[in-house]
């Protein structure tokens, strides 16, 4: 049972012959209710305090609460994030694995077709230059042989050969073409029949 300072005011005792003295006794009352107010008062302060805090209390576990499930969602929001970062990484580069694997086929190829190309004229300009220089060799054997001929007076006689005649053969044929083209077919000098005509 709480005992409040209105009713230790209030309280009265019974009087006995031998008892205390009233007026002490009252004095001494006085003074517990001055106290007792006091204390009362406070505790009453400190209850409202209490509240307050417990309050408070309750704001800031509700608040620990909620930061708790923002972190737990942080940081699985995070990890999912993370997650799917990783499996976007791995696909792009798988991506770029495949498409430098295609890359490095199309430039094997093209280096192979080159190379073919390469070889092809390679092989034609290395013909090219035989055929020319069989040519040039020709031409200078030609020449030497033609030069030779030259310093030797006997120029057109190779070739004589290579028809079947002799240069003796060749001159006597020389000099009947000559004879057909000043007396014509029939021995007659053409010039003089003009003259004469």
């Amino acid at each position: 049972m709480k005992i409040t300072p209105v009713e230790i005011t209030n309280k009265d005792f019974k009087r006995t012959m031998r008892g205390y003295s009233t007026d002490e006794v009252d004095e001494f009352l006085d003074e517990i209710v001055e106290d007792f107010e006091a204390l009362y008062r406070e505790n009453a302060s400190l209850k409202e305090k209490i509240e307050g805090f417990n309050e408070k209390i309750e704001y800031y576990a509700n608040l620990e609460k909620t930061l708790q499930s923002t972190l737990v969602l942080a940081q699985n929001t995070a990890d999912a994030t993370k997650n799917q970062a990783e499996r976007e990484a791995e696909h792009i580069l798988e991506n770029a694995q495949v498409k430098a694997q295609a890359i490095i086929e199309n430039t094997n190829k093209d280096n192979e077709n080159l190379k073919r190309e390469y070889e092809k004229y390679r092989m034609e300009f290395s013909n090219f230059k035989m055929r020319v220089l069989n040519f040039m060799e020709s031409q200078m054997s030609s020449f030497t042989s033609a030069s030779e001929e030259i310093e030797r007076g006997t120029l057109g006689t190779s070739s004589l050969k290579v028809a079947g005649l002799s240069p003796q053969e060749s001159l006597l044929e020389q000099n009947s073409s000559r004879e057909k083209t000043v007396y014509g077919d029939d021995g007659f000098n053409e010039e003089e029949v003009e003259i004469k005509g």
